[in-house]
């Protein structure tokens, strides 16, 4: 008898609907309709790992999935018979087998979200699912200078969701960038991992200094102290984006 396969897929999806990807008992999840899909082309409940855990309501281009499967079947017709059991908006680009070591989590060695920001006055109906609306006027200059210093590896704790337990804080950013337009704003980061809320708490963050509600130095001090309380409000999960992983 052959041994399983590993399949690792890319897969996107609009995650409006959804609970994040970890399955929860009695939430749509998207590990939760990827699995049923799975069961309903190879009859198995696959034992399938996610590049990582995504908040309810977030999005992504490029989202990892791997799993292991007796299954026969070629790598481009798993593409097509998931996506033709899969609801429109969870998408599978690719699919192909890996070596047994490959595992969607474990292997990541860095990962890219981006965070989009409406400025303007009015948010367009067809941006609405994927952009934050945030109308104040904004020192986008010092917003840019302070995201600057999230590159590097500092300890995250005053960035992280209120009550996490997360044991170990430290985080290495490998880079980051702020860049706006008169009614856009985009910001993109690349790091080993993130911490839960960590991305959403960091824009949040941005937004009250760009408005005046604290000073660079009190930026300065939130790698120092730690204290979530200090740090501005957690933006909302529409507007995050998991861009891509690396390997």
């Amino acid at each position: 008898m052959k041994s399983p396969r590993n399949i690792k897929l890319v897969l996107g999806f609009d995650g409006t609907a959804y609970h994040g990807w970890q399955e929860q008992r009695g939430q749509p999840t998207i590990q939760g309709e990827l699995r049923e899909a799975i069961r309903r082309i190879t009859g198995e409940r696959a034992d399938l790992a996610g590049s990582g855990r995504t908040d309810a309501g977030t999005h992504a281009r490029a989202f990892v999935a791997s799993f292991r499967t007796g299954s026969r079947m070629a790598p481009a017709s798993f593409v097509r018979a998931l996506n033709s059991v899969l609801p429109h908006d969870i998408r599978i680009f690719s699919a192909r087998e890996v070596p047994d070591a490959f595992h969607a989590r474990i292997s990541a060695r860095a990962k890219i979200y981006r965070y989009q920001v409406f400025r303007g006055r009015v948010l367009p109906p067809h941006l609405a699912r994927e952009h934050f609306h945030f109308a104040y006027p904004l020192d986008t200059g010092l917003m840019t200078a302070a995201a600057g210093m999230f590159a590097g590896t500092h300890d995250f704790a005053g960035f992280a969701a209120s009550g996490s337990a997360a044991r170990d804080t430290v985080r290495h950013i490998f880079g980051c960038s702020l860049k706006s337009t008169r009614t856009r704003m985009v910001f993109t980061v690349e790091g080993s991992g993130f911490l839960h809320h960590m991305v959403r708490n960091m824009v949040g963050t941005l937004l009250e200094l760009g408005r005046g509600q604290m000073t660079l130095k009190d930026f300065e001090l939130l790698f120092e102290h730690g204290d979530r309380t200090l740090a501005g409000f957690t933006a909302p999960a529409r507007g995050l984006i998991l861009i891509r992983v690396r390997y």
